[in-house]
């Protein structure tokens, strides 16, 4: 085996990994601020949208169990790392039910799915270690 070969494989086996880890946090991170959106009328929910490089407008849907939201999640997310991938939702209180106002999420959602999913990713680049 020569240095330069076994350069190329280290190099392709490190891309490979950090897109694997970039596309699942991102699709975890993203599904799971979906899900734990307080639902009433599913329009918080519905409002959710995933672009790359620029927010997007938030559709003017219902949604309540969220799936059309998470489609378009894993549709709108790259294969890898290497872009800006955005979750937007521009309704006016969307904020004040991540502080907490809902019952339903009185610790928020966003802040609790982003501390789960970087455990995910600290144990993820465990085992792809390179």
């Amino acid at each position: 085996m020569s240095f330069s070969g076994d350069m190329r494989r280290f190099v392709a086996k490190t891309a490979s990994a950090h897109n694997t880890i970039t596309r699942v946090a991102t699709l975890e991170l993203f599904s799971g601020i979906v899900k734990g959106n307080p639902v009433d009328t599913g329009r918080s929910r519905g409002a959710w949208t995933t672009s790359v490089g620029v927010p997007g407008d938030s559709p003017e849907r219902l949604d309540k169990t969220g799936a059309q939201a998470i489609a378009e999640i894993g549709e709108n997310t790259p294969a890898g790392a290497g872009q800006v991938t955005l979750l937007s939702n521009s309704l006016p209180y969307i904020f004040e039910l991540e502080e907490g106002s809902s019952k339903q999420a009185p610790e928020g959602f966003v802040r609790k799915n982003m501390d789960r999913v970087e455990r995910m990713v600290d144990a993820a680049i465990r085992k792809h270690r390179v």
